[in-house]
């Protein structure tokens, strides 16, 4: 293992490492562009280049492997007026549009102007290059030419991790610009991740542009509920509102996020929200929708029924099974769920779109209940007459529902969740609003953090539950999430 020496301190790195890697083991920072970890090695920006003793020239840090004995320093005066001239030479025909650009807050080529060159432009106004601007090139993104470096991070991300290849860099020497290929369009499956990507605005998301500035983001780190993968993300929020999803680079499952779960924050702030009881068609007051969902429950006395679902954390879905066991004293509860998993793009888009499948299989380890196929069998017999369960899951049992007349009774989130047919469906505070346990394929246990806070009224939906035990004549006791998980060892 090569042993080295940076800014006077010895670092021992692995065979194979670059100087920029040696530099960050130290915690030594050294300024770049064209490199990611997760991409092959550019070397084009020239910003990461540092000094080297015995070499004739400096050298480019993300691409010079580290050899034993070599003696580097990042902050010598050669290196800092090379970064210095780098800079000029990016800024030439960069456009003013700091005031109006979105990654303003959040610019390497603003923060690197402050650090490192503070120098006057020599370059008339006037004289700077005109390139398009604002021009869509897929349903996610807008490209701005004029702001582009050229440091190909968009280009390589298209070629090497989704391997569809829309970009390229157009032309040679000071007319190259960068452009997509003839008859192509940026959309594949994680274009967003480009506008994470591009160090300079170049690429912006449509969806984010213009709703706010950067440095009024709130950060809550959370989960992705998009799909079984159970990708690890940070909601940027302000104002109780989310504005954006982004992935939250961790070894176990992503570095990246598709467009899909970034999009699913949308469900909150959608105009179909759900905040009071839908009877039938409709739409009542929370505690009257209670009342009279009780009163069908207890209608139906033992031919009442409680199904899981696969998109509900594991705290509520241990409510659902103590309103079935505690309240509604019933064995007419199931939690059996099975999906296919496994990556089916190679890349992160689970084969499973329900993020919980593994926690509802858990929870029917610890508590039992029928299989979903004898669950089916009962409600086509007309054993159960009244059916409590998550709009989403009720579309494992609607063909049989349907058929045998049964009461649909549901919880939602929006309007659009609701399954044909229901009678009832009551509102409950989705996992941007309340937090939850998740399990995901890998069956790595992640928790959903609340970013934001509900309307007024709606509440957890192990909250719901136990409003709703009340209405029956039952206490659940439920006071937190954690009270539902009282006996259950998971």
């Amino acid at each position: 293992m090569p042993k080295l020496t940076i800014d006077g301190n010895t670092v021992e790195v692995a065979k194979g490492a670059t100087l920029l890697e040696a530099a960050q083991q130290l915690g030594v920072y050294i300024p770049r562009y064209c490199y990611h970890p997760k991409l092959t090695v550019s070397g084009s920006c020239r910003m990461c280049m540092v000094e080297v003793e015995k070499s004739p020239k400096l050298v480019t840090a993300c691409s010079t492997e580290a050899a034993d004995g070599m003696i580097v320093r990042t902050t010598t005066d050669k290196v800092k007026a090379a970064r210095k001239d780098v800079l000029e030479f990016l800024l030439i025909n960069h456009p003013l549009d700091c005031p109006i650009c979105d990654q303003a807050g959040e610019c390497s080529l603003q923060d690197y102007y402050m650090a490192y060159s503070l120098a006057k432009s020599r370059f008339p106004q006037g004289d700077k290059a005109r390139r398009a601007k604002r021009r869509a090139v897929g349903p996610h993104l807008v490209l701005d030419n004029e702001r582009c470096i050229l440091c190909t991070r968009c280009v390589r991300f298209c070629a090497e991790v989704t391997k569809t290849s829309e970009l390229d860099v157009m032309e040679r020497a000071d007319h190259s610009y960068i452009d997509l290929k003839e008859g192509k369009a940026l959309d594949n499956d994680y274009s967003l991740n480009i506008a994470d990507l591009c160090p300079v605005g170049a690429f912006t998301s449509r969806d984010f542009r213009f709703k706010t500035r950067a440095w009024f983001l709130k950060k809550t780190s959370t989960i992705c509920l998009g799909c079984a993968t159970g990708c690890l993300i940070e909601a940027h929020h302000h104002e109780n509102a989310v504005h954006r999803i982004v992935p939250r680079p961790n070894a176990e499952t992503n570095t990246w996020l598709c467009d899909h779960g970034r999009m699913t924050y949308k469900a909150v702030r959608a105009g179909d929200r759900l905040a009071k009881g839908v009877i039938k068609n409709g739409v009542i007051d929370l505690e009257p929708a209670l009342r009279e969902v009780a009163s069908r429950i207890d209608e139906a006395h033992s031919a009442a029924a409680v199904l899981g679902s696969p998109w509900l954390s594991v705290e509520d879905n241990a409510a659902l099974s103590r309103l079935a066991g505690d309240a509604l004293k019933t064995e007419n509860f199931c939690f059996d769920f099975t999906a296919e998993q496994g990556i089916r793009d190679g890349i992160l888009i689970n084969k499973d779109p329900a993020p919980n499948t593994a926690g509802a299989m858990l929870l029917k380890a610890a508590r039992g209940g029928l299989t979903l196929e004898e669950f089916s069998r009962r409600i086509g017999a007309g054993q159960i007459k009244v059916v409590v369960t998550e709009a989403r899951a009720a579309a494992f049992i609607k063909d049989v529902v349907k058929a045998s007349g049964a009461r649909l009774i549901v919880f939602a989130t929006n309007k659009a969740q609701i399954p044909a047919g229901a009678y009832a469906t009551l509102p409950y505070a989705s996992y941007f609003e309340t937090p939850g346990t998740f399990i995901n394929h890998q069956g790595l246990r992640r928790r959903a953090e609340p970013a934001v806070e509900a309307q007024e009224g709606v509440k957890p939906l192990w909250e719901m539950v136990n409003k709703l035990a009340v209405y029956s004549g039952t206490s659940l006791r439920l006071h937190c999430a954690e009270d539902a998980l009282k006996g259950i060892n998971f």
